[in-house]
């Protein structure tokens, strides 16, 4: 039997060890897909915040912010760990732990 390969992401708190899909674009489709409970008002379009994460592991190989993304960051000031899940693309390895609401 061949073993499954692809990219591995982990969603905490919960410990979600989870196969990415070719059709997920952002750890936010990857959270949608396995009906794991995350914050997104905007519909991931990257406008309201609600989506932010902490990244535990992997953040140096993130890309870049996008345009959407910087512009909220730099307005809202989120340090380079808070990254949003709706625009963040998975890479193999990554650890994000999802930001309750207060």
């Amino acid at each position: 039997m061949k073993p499954k390969s692809g990219i591995s992401i982990s969603i905490l708190p919960d410990h979600h060890d989870v196969l990415v899909s070719q059709k997920d674009q952002s750890v936010l489709d990857v959270a949608l897909r396995l009906k794991i409970p995350l914050n997104h008002t905007c519909g991931g379009n990257g406008t309201c915040g609600t989506c932010l994460v902490h990244i535990v592991n992997g953040i140096e190989s993130l890309e870049p912010r996008t345009e959407i993304e910087s512009e909220m960051a730099e307005d809202r000031k989120f340090p380079d760990h808070e990254r949003l899940a709706c625009q963040l693309k998975p890479h193999d390895h990554l650890v994000v732990e999802i930001k309750k609401s207060n």
